[in-house]
């Protein structure tokens, strides 16, 4: 399969998330595309297809490793849905 080298336009409204980091945003919508465009759903086959230079760690360290508020982020999710 061929790697996704695009970051998917329906990952835009991420960038509204005031408590993600800019770095923590970019992540987020790789992750997002990854689940969306990804034939295999795990941070290893996301890692492999969606921008392979990152590496399944970048993946993996944003979903265990940083300091983010889930509460929040869904709060600014629900409110971008409205």
């Amino acid at each position: 399969m061929l790697p996704i080298t695009d970051l998917l336009s329906c990952t835009e409204p991420i960038n509204e998330f005031e408590s993600l980091s800019p770095e923590q945003q970019h992540h987020a919508k790789t992750y997002t595309t990854g689940l969306v465009a990804a034939s295999n759903k795990t941070v290893a086959g996301i890692a492999r297809e969606v921008i392979p230079s990152q590496g399944k760690r970048a993946v993996n360290k944003f979903l265990t490793e940083y300091d983010w508020d889930e509460d929040q982020v869904n709060h600014e999710r629900l409110e971008e849905l409205q």
